[in-house]
């Protein structure tokens, strides 16, 4: 696909990064994904068009900067933030979950509260 000369774009989406295992192993199976993604940009396809999403991990985040002109961090976003909250709370007031319709209010703002704060961006 890559080596196809056509006008039409390929996108190359790569999730959750940071799950990818750093082991002790050299190199690791996230240093090798790392070294394609450079690999990749390095041969400068113009209608290659790469989207790794990943928490903003140091060796990451370190490796892919020098290479992509753009970037976007939601990790921090008061959207991100507000969507956790959202969640949280409808899972936690949901009348599927039999087991919290029986906890006191005070009890289920707790929960939502502590959760999303030690959500992480995630």
């Amino acid at each position: 696909m890559l080596t196809v000369r056509d006008h039409h774009p390929i996108y190359l989406i790569m999730d959750a990064l940071d799950e990818c295992p750093d082991t002790s192993e050299v190199p690791s199976p996230r240093n090798r994904i790392l070294q394609l993604l450079k690999e990749l940009a390095d041969f400068q396809i113009p209608n290659l068009r790469i989207c790794v999403t990943s928490r903003p991990e140091f060796d990451i985040r370190d490796f892919l900067e020098p290479l992509t002109p753009r970037q976007v961090s939601l990790h921090d976003q008061s959207g991100q933030k507000q969507d956790i909250v959202d969640y949280v709370r409808s899972v936690v007031y949901s009348d599927s979950e039999p087991y919290m319709r029986r906890w006191r209010k005070e009890d289920k703002e707790f929960v939502i509260k502590t959760l999303s704060e030690r959500a992480d961006g995630m």
